[in-house]
């Protein structure tokens, strides 16, 4: 017997196209060649259904191409007229929705993704509301649309998430179980304020996982804060720049560790932690940061968390800007060459973050005449490394004389018309530099 394809075989044949549609990016156009033949045929059997039109809108995001916003939407549109034409199989659900919603999150580059996301939610919302059970808006609907804030540029990004948080709330204790709010929610929103820049950033993110914690009290096994939260709310304060923020992260990292001695592993803090704990001093007015940081890096290794460079570099930034006489700007200076020779023998590699936090303490705690010596040591460390870019190159030249780089260059001329480009290649050689600009190539008229 001869076996014919029908809607459930095309239809994967479809979602084996959205499999690989990041690789090949035509995919989408043949997923909708599939789904316009199977509309134009009249075998009921081969009629796509809402799996078919979700498959196709997977396809579209999966690929990461601009039009899969709008292409969603118009899926969307199509399975509602096609279910009030009479195709009851297409009648649209919330996963549909759900997929259409997360093809929008994903187009970033579509400016309003945000916006536009959420307006699809209140089309399901509403639907919802007046009868349509099946597009039952979800926690992943909520969720979705909150991310899609977080990673907007819209500077109310935080207040947009948790006002989505509230209305889950309230459609759950209106009697709506799926949308009920989870650990992920509070996460995605703690997370979009710590990425507001608004001052009332850190007290939201608190209050937040306040809750969080009153919820699980009472014994709600979904709403356990963890790691990653503790530690956005941590970057909610430091984005705040509240005067207090810094007290409120270092609460935070106190209270993680006593929660993770006492047993719960999930807060238990990690290098990203601790890496935020001394962005925290960087960013604060303590008047002897560089001792702060240092306790921040022994607790650290206390606990058993490793450090990566992301640490050791924050660490020496937080010293550079330490403040006071001469003998706190030398002890200040003695950690930062302390911190790199440290992280050179537990086989980490200095990255381009590192030069500048050295030389930016080096310009900040060292007299260039008392300290000659040490400036030296550092001059030849840098060169033997080659890491002079043009960042670098641009900063020092700032700190040092012209004449110092005269004699280091072995040049008469004057350096301050200099390029990285103009340095030896033993220099340069551990960086990537842009190309020269030829000045007497003129631009060709397209």
């Amino acid at each position: 017997e001869e076996v014919r394809p029908d809607h459930v075989s095309m239809t994967t044949v479809i979602n084996t196209l959205a499999m690989s549609a990041k690789k090949n990016r035509s995919n989408p156009k043949q997923a909708e060649s599939i789904i316009s033949r199977m509309e134009d045929n009249k075998e009921a059997a081969l009629r796509p259904d809402v799996v078919t039109y979700t498959a196709v809108m997977k396809c579209w995001m999966e690929c990461g191409s601009l039009r899969a916003a709008g292409r969603a939407v118009e899926i969307i549109d199509k399975l509602h007229q096609r279910y009030e034409d009479g195709y009851l199989e297409c009648k649209p659900d919330t996963l549909a929705y759900n997929v259409a919603l997360n093809a929008i999150a994903k187009s970033r580059a579509i400016e309003g993704g945000a916006e536009n996301a959420e307006a699809l939610l209140e089309r399901m919302k509403d639907r919802y509301m007046t009868g349509d059970k099946d597009v039952a808006p979800s926690a992943r609907s909520f969720v979705t649309v909150m991310n899609a804030w977080a990673r907007s540029k819209d500077p109310n990004r935080g207040k947009h998430a948790e006002k989505l948080l509230l209305q889950m709330h309230e459609l759950h204790s209106a009697g709506l179980d799926n949308v009920a709010p989870n650990t992920v929610a509070y996460s995605t929103c703690i997370f979009a304020w710590s990425k507001s820049g608004q001052s009332n950033a850190g007290s939201r993110a608190q209050k937040l996982l306040k809750e969080m914690e009153r919820y699980r009290s009472e014994g709600m096994d979904d709403m356990k804060p963890n790691v990653f939260i503790y530690t956005n709310v941590m970057e909610a304060w430091i984005a705040s720049r509240q005067p207090d923020a810094l007290d409120k992260v270092e609460a935070i990292l106190e209270h993680m560790i006593e929660q993770s001695n006492a047993g719960d592993r999930d807060s238990a803090p990690n290098t990203t932690t601790f890496n935020v704990v001394l962005k925290a001093i960087r960013h604060s007015s303590h008047p002897e940061m560089h001792d702060k940081a240092e306790q921040v890096l022994n607790c650290m290794k206390k606990t058993g968390v490793k450090p990566n460079i992301i640490t050791y570099n924050t660490f020496m930034g937080a010293c550079a800007r330490a403040e006071g006489n001469e003998e706190t700007r030398r002890r200040a200076f003695s950690l930062v060459l302390a911190a790199f020779s440290e992280l050179q023998a537990i086989g980490l590699r200095p990255d381009g973050y590192t030069w500048p936090a050295i030389w930016q303490a080096c310009q900040c705690h060292l007299d260039i005449n008392a300290d000659l010596p040490k400036i030296n040591s550092l001059f030849d460390i840098t060169v033997k490394n080659g890491a002079f870019n043009e960042l670098l190159f641009n900063s020092v030249r700032g700190f040092l004389p012209p004449s110092y780089l005269q004699k280091k260059l072995n040049r008469k001329d004057d350096v301050r018309t200099l390029t990285v480009h103009d340095l030896p290649a033993e220099w340069t050689r551990n960086v990537k530099l842009g190309r020269v600009k030829d000045p007497t190539k003129k631009k060709s008229k397209a």
